[in-house]
């Protein structure tokens, strides 16, 4: 059970502990309905893996040649490619060429490199499949890996699901038996891209898992992105340099060389943190550089700095005691990103990874400590955590990429719903029966206006009015400010929506010692207090009871106080409004750092049970 155990001798505390699980009872109801989403995440959970063996792994692209229009816009006599910055040592050459696929491999593994992980857009991308083929053909010769780098759905509609499990049953029938293809524990491993995750909702990526298991056999999934809910659903988890500060590399004259180390070094090491903590496999991700600025008109540039980048990178990583390392990349010539020999740096940057490769590979494997499996009792009750929400549907605004959050609703029974701000305005979807909870996940954009000035700001009131539950989990500082409606101004509606934000501190005061204070008659089994961070984006925008009605019933459910017990705002307010035209509905802000603070394996399990006391009961047919 999670959360503090209640004596038998405090009869007060018992009777109250008592008295308030038969309340969330009642609202929950006792369905004997069984949740898959629960269940795949308590199988998950119990799959964990130590002393996994090292590999040094290197995305690999398998789009060059005639044939696929990579080489397009390019003048062979003088080696240059128009959309690149740098060129291969070695001239333009075809993925589909065996002896140029013999060459990669044999300077890949002579350098350290025990495995590709090659960029799969499944088996209607003929190239793609056929430079697969070639790549697990030759690499079985020559004792090299192969993984594939699932980069796409084919389809992100009905037919989601049915068609990526056909994708992954042919890559893992015709590929995965391979002996050159990556096992552990005679498993599979296929590695995820962040497009996939973003493009299937969690519930539907749990069934896509559970099919290709029935039909092509156990196999491995690496998860892209360090957040908590993965660490449930994956075996492994590997980042990406999208969540690096590149900028600060664009200049190799700026000063942001040191400050880009330490945040590198702060997301490996909170990213293993977390993978450990569920037994999972850590493989942090580096690159030498990048450089985008001739093929795409985002012309993001991290400069390498004569391999400085590179270095850092690769012992920031080490520092973290990884399982694999995963280069990007060997051959991404558009991004700016290879190690492949080229006219500029020659092999240079293989000789590198040769060194590093080496120190990482002759090191002792993980002895990775047992984890318990998740919990399966909402936090300081005996509640099945799958029925707090069971019988709900949530709708669910989300900046693409999936949130902890949805994934704990989910896992407390409830189905979740993805909406966009014009689905708002169509009265017949959006309703307070249909999702009684509308979870927002944004960041401090919005969109006010659809089809009529402010029609969907109105839609927000008119839910409240209907007796909706409006619960704000940001990832930005102040949520719904930034109107795209309005060219990206400010146009808040936080007061609009009686949601109480309210102005804070953009840096903690100096020689304070801040930390949070849970309400934990509320919000049952979370720790009376935890610190606030010390590192990354600082700015506190909490609620205040004075940026609400008088007559709303304003409850603090996490408070921010200094050592002095001097209150600098709440962490995370739940407001029950009493006036037309938002009463009956409800809010619950919470700022964007709180969970991470507190720990979200234990916040937002206690959030959402806070959430179903809150919910009026059932239907009896429900």
């Amino acid at each position: 059970m999670l959360g503090p155990t209640v004596k038998a001798t405090n009869s007060k505390a018992v009777s109250l502990l008592g008295l308030v699980t038969l309340l969330c009872s009642c609202f929950i109801g006792f369905s004997q309905t069984t949740n898959s989403f629960f269940e795949f995440v308590q199988d998950q959970s119990r799959r964990q893996y130590t002393h996994v063996p090292h590999e040094v792994l290197a995305l690999y692209y398998g789009w060059f040649g005639p044939g696929s229009g990579s080489w397009k816009r390019m003048d062979a006599n003088k080696h240059e490619y128009e959309i690149t910055v740098h060129h291969p040592a070695k001239g333009f050459y075809n993925s589909h060429d065996a002896a140029t696929v013999d060459s990669q491999i044999d300077e890949a593994k002579a350098h350290g490199i025990t495995g590709f992980v090659v960029s799969w857009l499944g088996k209607a991308s003929t190239w793609h499949d056929d430079s697969l083929a070639l790549l697990v053909e030759r690499a079985e010769k020559k004792d090299f890996k192969i993984a594939v780098y699932w980069e796409q759905n084919r389809d992100t509609g009905q037919y989601l699901v049915q068609f990526s499990v056909d994708d992954l049953t042919y890559v893992l029938e015709r590929y995965g038996k391979s002996k050159a293809f990556l096992k552990v524990d005679g498993k599979p491993v296929i590695f995820v891209y962040e497009r996939v995750e973003s493009q299937a909702p969690l519930s539907s990526l749990i069934e896509i898992i559970q099919k290709t298991r029935a039909k092509a056999g156990d196999f491995l999934l690496i998860g892209h992105g360090y957040r908590s809910s993965l660490a449930y659903l994956f075996d492994g988890l590997h980042t990406d340099y999208s969540t690096m500060p590149l900028d600060l590399l664009r200049d190799p004259d700026r000063d942001g060389f040191n400050q880009f180390c330490q945040s590198a070094e702060r997301q490996f090491t909170e990213g293993a943190q977390m993978a450990r903590q569920r037994s999972r496999i850590v493989c942090p991700l580096i690159i030498p550089g990048f450089d985008n600025t001739k093929s795409s008109p985002a012309r993001v540039r991290a400069d390498r700095r004569d391999a400085q980048t590179y270095r850092a990178l690769w012992e920031a990583a080490l520092k973290t005691k990884p399982d694999w390392i995963l280069i990007s990349s060997w051959n991404e010539w558009a991004e700016g990103t290879e190690i492949e020999p080229s006219q500029e740096s020659a092999d240079y940057y293989l000789q590198l990874t040769a060194e590093y490769a080496r120190r990482f590979l002759n090191s002792a494997t993980v002895d990775a400590p047992a984890c318990s499996a998740l919990e399966d009792v909402a936090p300081g009750t005996a509640i099945p955590a799958d029925r707090l929400l069971a019988g709900r549907t949530i709708a669910v605004m989300m900046q693409d990429l999936h949130v902890d959050a949805e994934f704990w609703s989910l896992y407390c029974g409830a189905k979740a719903q993805r909406l966009t701000w014009p689905d708002l305005i169509d009265p017949k979807l959006f309703n307070a029966s249909n999702f009684p909870v509308l979870l927002l996940a944004l960041n401090e954009h919005y969109t006010s206006s659809v089809k009529t000035t402010d029609d969907v700001t109105r839609a927000l009131i008119r839910y409240l009015h209907e007796g909706g539950f409006l619960v704000v989990l940001p990832f930005g500082t102040w949520p719904l400010l930034y109107d795209d409606s309005r060219q990206g101004n400010p146009h808040g509606i936080t007061d609009t929506l009686s949601i109480g934000v309210d102005n804070g501190f953009d840096q903690p005061p100096g020689g304070m010692e801040l930390m949070f204070q849970a309400k934990t008659n509320v919000l049952f089994g979370l720790p009376a207090v935890a610190p606030f961070p010390r590192t990354g984006d600082l700015r506190f925008v909490p609620a205040r009871r004075s940026r609400v009605p008088a007559i709303a019933n304003y409850v603090p459910l996490v408070q921010l106080k200094d050592s002095a017990g001097h209150l600098y705002g709440d962490a995370a307010a739940y407001v029950e409004n009493r006036t037309f035209p938002l009463y009956p509905g409800k809010t619950l802000y919470v700022w964007m750092r709180t969970a991470e603070s507190i720990g979200p394996d234990v916040f937002l399990p206690s959030l959402f049970q806070f959430i179903s006391t809150r919910l009026k009961p059932l239907p009896v047919d429900k």
